[in-house]
């Protein structure tokens, strides 16, 4: 039985271990990530982990006054050493091993990044911190380079995340290759067929064009129907759905940003039934919209402190408040 720690953003160890858990690991969240145990834990946190960006798979963890012997049964369980780490805490010391390689968030299908690009681990954490299951209607009024919306399809299609790669445990002694195999199997049974609407608008043309090219690399361009809008005037599919958007911020307070933060607040009173998530960060741009209806969550994105806040228009009122 494997032990291991998966490693995510600030803020998701709650959803992370959710998802590990749901994926028949004994799971529980700690600081930076989520401790689990259970039978094939490696391969099922590599292969069906969305919001993980790294696994590490415990060797060893005792006192630090034993440090000698925890490195010398360490590197008899792994041989020749590769990727081994080393953390102190309180007196005691625990040695991993990466399980991985590349960066879980690398997915692969990325042509190239945008100019503010996310992560894609964090947009499906961002996901799958609001519920979404893929069952409902999804709508990007901001996509850029496509990011949430390709996360979105990828979960409305149950495709687990890491089908198209190999890891680094993979390469480790006594690896049994059967195993794993039987487990892509099992992920890659669950895959359907995309049932809801998708939909990704930008007013930013060369964006949109990126997306486009994105979402067919992953292998879901005709899922997702992209449009060219203002995020005022985004095509809102039918049912209540999640709309979930990483709005500019840039760098400096300009005029162009904050009417960008005015256009998603003028989109908020024609969501009426939806779940709003909006990443944000503290930069006042939020001021432009309501207050939050659902307590916000604290992330990071790439550096950057944000909040998700998080509506549910119609529940309350939805006119700006600055």
């Amino acid at each position: 039985m494997d032990a291991l720690f998966a490693a995510c953003s600030p803020g998701l160890e709650p959803t992370l271990a959710a998802e590990l858990r749901a994926l028949g690991l004994d799971a529980r969240p700690v600081p930076g990530g989520a401790e689990a145990t259970g039978e094939d834990a490696l391969a099922l946190a590599c292969l069906g982990s969305r919001v993980a960006d790294g696994v590490l798979l415990r060797l060893w963890e005792g006192p630090e006054r034993d440090a000698d012997s925890g490195r010398r049964e360490a590197l008899r369980i792994a041989g020749d050493g590769a990727g081994l780490t080393m953390r102190r805490e309180g007196g005691r010391l625990t040695i991993s091993r990466d399980a991985v390689g590349a960066p879980l968030f690398k997915r692969g299908w990325r042509q190239r990044i945008g100019a503010a690009p996310l992560r894609e681990s964090l947009a499906a954490g961002i996901l799958l911190a609001c519920g979404f299951d893929g069952t409902r209607p999804f709508l990007d009024p901001m996509c850029g380079s496509g990011t949430l919306a390709i996360e979105a399809a990828l979960i409305a299609a149950r495709r687990a995340p890491g089908l198209g790669r190999s890891f680094a445990f993979e390469a480790f002694r006594g690896h049994d290759a059967a195993r794993t195999t039987r487990v892509r199997d099992r992920l890659a049974a669950l895959a359907r067929p995309i049932a809801v609407p998708i939909h990704a608008s930008d007013r930013n043309a060369g964006a949109l064009r990126l997306a486009q090219k994105n979402a067919a690399s992953a292998g879901v361009g005709e899922a997702i129907r992209f449009e060219r809008l203002d995020a005022a005037e985004a095509d809102v599919p039918p049912g209540a759905g999640l709309c979930a958007v990483n709005p500019p911020y840039g760098i400096r307070l300009d005029e162009e940003t904050f009417g960008s933060w005015r256009a998603l607040a003028a989109l908020l009173p024609r969501l009426a039934g939806w779940e709003v998530a909006v990443i944000a960060p503290d930069r006042g741009y939020e001021k432009l919209l309501p207050p939050p209806t659902s307590a916000d969550l604290e992330l990071r994105n790439g550096g950057i402190r944000c909040r998700l806040l998080r509506y549910h228009p119609g529940m309350e009122g939805t006119g700006a408040t600055a």
